[in-house]
């Protein structure tokens, strides 16, 4: 039995998932799957620019970022040289440039998003991985290092945008994982899983104003933000849960089983659910159905290993990469929300 069908055997197994499909289920349309050819690793992290309907993937083992036209549903362009395992990407919108973190070499990449030219080299520490933007002050925020994985002090390095200079390091200790920021409070929400918290930092003072505490020893590993009902959520690995902390008081206010080996989450402030993705090969969507109270929509198989994805509003497209599999080539899957 190959891996994809060990897969399915597991997932059907439970009758509760065996009627959600890719193709059938209660949160999404699939709208199509772009092969992807020539990827022969794993993804990593990815991100867009909805102004020209371009997804970049990182594709780690292959040291290249793969440039995806979402409107023609097709390969657009590869990136490569240079690369040392590329991980986390941000596209910047008013820079026009892309950056992306390399974990071997702790470097930050940046690259004029027209002409996909090199711009900078800047150097972080190992492990440099996830970002999020400040699109007020053009600031770049990147996770990087981590004393409780033998990279360092963990840190969220500070990035102009404007020159890719470093403004400051915000120092975490503990390794930083997946990060957002909330502008308008000048908060930043950052995931330490070696602590089993979420850190709020003051962007106006780089300094670690609360944290909020998930039970020992689960890890937060994902983050999504609902700002208009002031709630952060997070996903943690052993075990495999959705919280949803109050951004406010810091409590817990729900707590939902999820899937194995959160790698994504997003929240759709259109449709008020969170899109979540697993190296289970699932997604797992969760309808708000009032500030304290979650439930699952849908939860179904994509492939083996896709935990990898991205939601952008702009496009109303929820995108995940399939790694190669069975001897089938790497595809993205593109889906849309239903009403």
């Amino acid at each position: 039995m190959n891996l994809t069908a060990l897969y399915l055997a597991a997932l059907l197994a439970c009758p509760a998932f065996a009627q959600q499909t890719a193709e059938h289920n209660d949160a999404f349309r699939l709208v199509a799957k772009i092969p992807v050819p020539g990827m022969t690793g794993t993804w990593d992290h990815l991100a867009a620019d909805s102004s020209t309907s371009r997804l970049f993937l990182s594709a780690q083992e292959d040291n290249e970022v793969r440039v995806i036209d979402l409107a023609g549903r097709k390969p657009l362009h590869t990136i490569s040289g240079g690369f040392n395992r590329p991980q986390g990407e941000f596209f910047v919108p008013g820079a026009n440039s892309l950056a992306v973190t390399n974990g071997r070499d702790g470097t930050l990449r940046s690259f004029d998003g027209k002409t996909y030219e090199p711009i900078k080299v800047l150097s972080l520490t190992l492990g440099a991985d996830m970002m999020d933007y400040d699109p007020e002050s053009k600031y770049l925020y990147i996770d990087h290092g981590g004393v409780d994985s033998n990279r360092g002090p963990g840190a969220l390095a500070v990035v102009d945008t404007t020159d890719w200079h470093l403004v400051r390091d915000i120092a975490t200790e503990y390794r930083p994982a997946a990060l957002e920021i909330q502008p308008s409070t000048h908060r930043l929400f950052v995931t330490l899983p070696g602590l089993s918290q979420v850190g709020v930092i003051d962007t106006r003072t780089s300094t670690i104003i609360a944290r909020f505490q998930a039970p020992r020893p689960t890890k937060p590993v994902a983050i999504a933000l609902d700002t208009a009902d002031k709630r952060v959520f997070v996903g943690t690995r052993s075990p495999d849960n959705f919280i949803a902390f109050d951004t406010e008081t810091g409590k817990t206010v729900a707590t939902l089983d999820s899937l194995s080996g959160i790698e994504g989450m997003y929240f759709d402030a259109a449709h008020k659910r969170i899109y979540v993705t697993g190296l289970d090969g699932n997604v797992q969507a969760i309808q708000t159905i009032d500030p304290d109270h979650y439930k699952e929509l849908a939860r179904f198989f994509t492939g083996p290993k896709a935990g990898t994805s991205i939601f952008i509003p702009k496009l109303n497209l929820f995108c995940v990469a399939l790694p190669p599999a069975d001897g089938k080539v790497a595809e993205v899957w593109l889906f849309e929300p239903l009403p």
